[in-house]
């Protein structure tokens, strides 16, 4: 079980589809306090070109939380070579956080209705760039929608997960949606 440096349940920052928003980005992790880092793919708009100063700043600010960071592969980052960047990510991962089984996933092969076969009781992933926060046959299905390039008038938005409850925050840090797993 992931847990904090004080043995309690840890807060986990969740963010998806960056699309290149540095800002957005900076912003939600100087704002939020945080022990684990997830982010469900879609860095940049697709692959990485070194002469673009935000897609080098999104690279930095990674590097500098790698030990709190969970990082996984979108549809638009198969052209990043993660291991040239000194990180590593994962297509899909379930491990444990805060009690629960917890899959982790970009959301273009796996998505609420076609999941892998082995799979935890929460579900997270990203892709569509819209937020979601639903319970169905027992799996909690979660979506943290997109920091980069909302859609379905929505808002920027990202997720937390701390101790026994998911959170869905707009940019500025207010709650749109909770609910407890």
């Amino acid at each position: 079980m992931l847990y904090n440096v004080h043995g309690d349940f840890m807060k986990v920052l969740i963010l998806s589809d960056i699309h290149g928003d540095y800002d957005t980005l900076y912003k939600i992790t100087q704002n939020e306090v945080f022990d684990k880092l997830i982010i469900l793919g879609d860095l940049f708009s697709y692959g990485f070109s070194s002469n673009d100063l935000n897609e080098n700043k999104i690279i930095k600010l990674l590097q500098k939380h790698k030990k709190e960071l969970i990082l996984i592969k979108g549809n638009c980052d198969t052209y990043i070579n993660f291991e040239m960047l000194n990180l590593f990510a994962h297509d899909v991962i379930t491990c444990p956080i805060n009690g629960h089984e917890v899959t982790l996933t970009h959301g273009n092969i796996y998505s609420k209705g076609f999941l892998p076969i082995c799979h935890g009781d929460i579900f997270i992933s990203g892709h569509t760039h819209i937020p979601m926060l639903i319970k169905e046959l027992g799996i909690t299905y979660a979506n943290p929608g997109s920091i980069g390039k909302p859609r379905g008038c929505t808002k920027k938005s990202y997720m937390i997960f701390n101790d026994n409850k998911i959170i869905i925050k707009d940019e500025t840090g207010n709650i749109q949606k909770e609910m407890e797993v």
